[in-house]
């Protein structure tokens, strides 16, 4: 239908946009010293290949993902209580979305001792690619924008054509 359905149950697959974006990274001390309009600070970052833990080049695996994740929060020295929103890759593909919600719970579940209740509801989940689309490469960067006007809005943005979310993402959990 022309649309990006991230993490919906009628997803039938991405939409594909042109994009590129430019983001000046600066040593934090450096750009305080400077006098610079600090935007966002990047507290950790991780990437893993999982290789032959994944179907395919292009396909992620839940275990893959979520060690990188998990590794990226240990990183920056975060605990997943203190993340409130998350900008996923959420290409709005039947079988990607799931993969990606799970490894996000994964490695939530991991960084925490909350059980029942408690555990989960604390973090929104969203993506840029429902206003824009898959931007292929740019994608990252177009994300990491979304999500540092979104932080100095205050705001969560909302996640477009959303309706039924896609039961395979067990959102209750």
């Amino acid at each position: 239908d022309g649309h990006c359905h991230a993490f919906d149950a009628n997803s039938k697959g991405t939409v594909f946009g042109s994009g590129v974006g430019i983001v000046v990274l600066r040593r934090l001390q450096d750009a305080i010293d400077d006098g610079d309009h600090i935007h966002a600070v990047i507290k950790g970052s991780a990437v893993n290949n999982d290789g032959s833990q994944k179907v395919g080049y292009m396909a992620p695996s839940v275990d893959g993902q979520a060690q990188a994740i998990a590794e990226a929060m240990a990183i920056a020295n975060v605990s997943p209580e203190t993340i409130t929103y998350v900008s996923a890759h959420g290409t709005g593909t039947p079988v990607g979305d799931p993969i990606e919600v799970a490894a996000l719970t994964q490695a939530y579940r991991q960084g925490t001792d909350k059980t029942g209740e408690l555990s989960t509801g604390w973090c929104a989940l969203g993506s840029v690619k429902t206003n824009i689309g898959h931007t292929d490469t740019a994608a990252g960067v177009a994300s990491f924008i979304a999500v540092a006007k979104a932080m100095q809005a205050g705001e969560i943005p909302p996640l477009l054509h959303f309706k039924p979310g896609n039961p395979a993402c067990d959102f209750e959990r």
